[in-house]
């Protein structure tokens, strides 16, 4: 018998094969093979997901719904949690340990505070599956970017962020970037990117903080400007994109829930190769890696991964809760807003 070390909730859903934890790189783009992320988590981000899971379960009857929320989010598979849990008695481990370990664990008694407490890992959707050479860009929304139970020092630095950034003026503000290398990705400033394996570009977040109002078309059209795909192939992402923010709009229209720090995450396919695969053809809205996984059979079937030239996610969701009766929530509608106003131009002037 093992101690309990790692205790797995999956909701009643089973982690299909080829998946097994690792360490969790936001801007990761190589060896996104595993079908799923593990991601340090919080009860608040945990229980969100679960909310949304539940109400989008309850109202799937409903056929005037607008595309669900969790449509948007990655598929949600359960929890894990690492450390020791509180109602795990150092003493029950012991005969099932060898000496050193049991003697170890006996010396915790004397010192309790190094025992390891329970922390809560998300498993999610790997967004990155499905695509050969992705390129990804993390736009947090909203003007307020902090909640009311934070301290009033970071309050103040937040308040900071926001009144200095696009956050302030749009609701939106560019994150991060990890893209493929072109020739305006060079002319940067050197503070705001480095080079990164296998000819990517990993643009930090002080890009984003130094950006005018005026200047996020610009930066929009640096992301997109890939040089291994045709204008024509790069209209038809502007288009795509424009589309699913509209869809994303009006199902934010009708969700009761207040956001804070959450973002959009925008992903597309720079392979050009995948594009000829595909014949240009881009899905709206992603359906559900587990459905997806379940419908395939055989082993070597589901290692053969469904496609995608692009996507778009809301990720990031610790600040988040349901709040019934209380409309859509305008924080995050602003930016939501002024993205379709960007991809307007871009769709008009490409």
């Amino acid at each position: 018998m093992a101690p309990d070390y790692l205790k797995a909730h999956t909701d009643g859903k089973q982690i299909p094969k080829g998946t097994t934890p690792g360490r969790r790189s936001r801007w990761g783009v190589h060896g996104c093979q595993r079908n799923f992320v593990f991601k340090p988590s919080t009860p608040a981000e945990i229980e969100f997901y679960q909310n949304i899971q539940s109400k989008t379960t309850s109202s799937d009857d409903d056929a005037g719904q607008q595309v669900p929320l969790a449509a948007w989010m990655p598929t949600f598979v359960g929890t894990l949690v690492t450390g020791v849990a509180e109602n795990v008695s150092i003493e029950s481990w012991a005969p099932h340990t060898d000496p050193e370990l049991a003697a170890h664990l006996a010396s915790l008694r004397t010192n309790p505070g190094l025992v390891p407490k329970e922390n809560p890992i998300l498993v999610l959707e790997n967004l990155l599956v499905g695509f050969s050479k992705p390129n990804i860009l993390d736009i947090k929304l909203g003007r307020v970017l902090y909640d009311e139970l934070v301290s009033e020092d970071k309050k103040l630095r937040m308040q900071k962020v926001s009144n200095e950034t696009t956050s302030g003026s749009l609701g939106i503000r560019i994150c991060g970037i990890k893209m493929q290398r072109t020739s305006k990705t060079e002319l940067l400033n050197p503070s705001f990117y480095q080079m990164d394996e296998e000819n990517y570009v990993a643009i930090n977040k002080l890009y984003g903080r130094a950006l005018a109002g005026e200047e996020v078309d610009d930066a929009f059209k640096l992301f997109f400007g890939n040089e291994n795909l045709s204008e024509d192939q790069i209209r038809i992402l502007y288009n795509v994109f424009y589309k699913r923010l509209m869809l994303f709009y009006n199902t934010l229209l009708d969700e009761e829930i207040r956001m804070v720090s959450s973002s959009l995450l925008f992903i597309y396919e720079g392979d050009s190769a995948c594009w000829e695969e595909l014949n240009n053809e881009h899905e709206l809205v992603k359906g559900s890696i587990l459905s997806y996984l379940s419908d395939s059979d055989e082993e070597e079937e589901a290692d053969e991964k469904q496609k995608y030239l692009s996507s778009l996610s809301l990720i990031d969701f610790a600040h988040s809760t349901l709040q019934p009766g209380a409309g859509y929530d305008e924080n995050v509608i602003v930016g939501v807003e002024s993205l379709l106003k960007v991809f307007e131009r871009l769709t008009t002037s490409h």
